[in-house]
């Protein structure tokens, strides 16, 4: 990570389905995968953003929603969808070829785009022990407890909705910050992957 935002985002330790984020603040995140409101029937769309604003109500911890935008290559799209053409059965191999070429034509007019959705689930300890480099790691089990009773939670206050999580784990979790704050390919000097006993 950059120095700049790893002042801003200082994180002490990744593992677990978790981050340590300075002396005492645990997040967790977990990517979830939305249904497509815009395909429902008024009434239906009317239910489900009831149905959410009564899950974001009954909630008694915060919760942080990020939306990641991607613009897709489509040549790195085209690539991957001909390599699995071995794959397809034969007589479905010439409907590849036409979809490509769909693709290639709706590319032309506009961009490829994925939007990822992550909730970040945050915890802070109440410990009062004085040796702040100990202190996070004292705090480890705790932490996994708490966040993991949050992210049950959430999957089923979301899962009336049709709405799926997924809490992303040790390297997942390291690529999620990666991309986000912008940094290099290893973990900054002083963060570990979890605690070592």
């Amino acid at each position: 990570m950059a120095a700049n935002m790893h002042r801003i985002f200082p994180i002490r330790a990744i593992g677990e389905g978790m981050c340590l984020l300075d002396r005492d603040r645990f997040v967790t995140v977990l990517e979830a995968w939305p249904i497509n409101f815009g395909l429902r029937a008024p009434a239906d769309q009317e239910r489900l953003v009831h149905q959410y604003a009564g899950f974001l109500n009954g909630l008694d911890f915060p919760i942080q929603i990020l939306v990641r935008t991607d613009f897709l290559r489509v040549d790195d799209y085209v690539g991957e969808l001909k390599s699995r053409e071995e794959e397809m059965e034969p007589h479905l191999r010439p409907s590849l070829a036409d979809y490509v070429e769909f693709v290639r034509a709706a590319v032309s007019v506009q961009h490829l785009v994925r939007r990822r959705f992550y909730l970040i689930l945050p915890w802070q300890g109440s410990d009062s022990r004085s040796r702040p480099l100990r202190r996070g790691e004292q705090l480890w089990e705790e932490a996994q407890q708490v966040l993991l009773r949050r992210k049950e939670v959430v999957e089923q206050g979301l899962r009336p909705l049709g709405v799926r999580v997924h809490r992303l784990e040790n390297e997942e979790l390291f690529r999620f910050l990666h991309a986000c704050l912008g940094g290099g390919q290893e973990l900054p000097p002083g963060v570990r992957w979890a605690w070592e006993s």
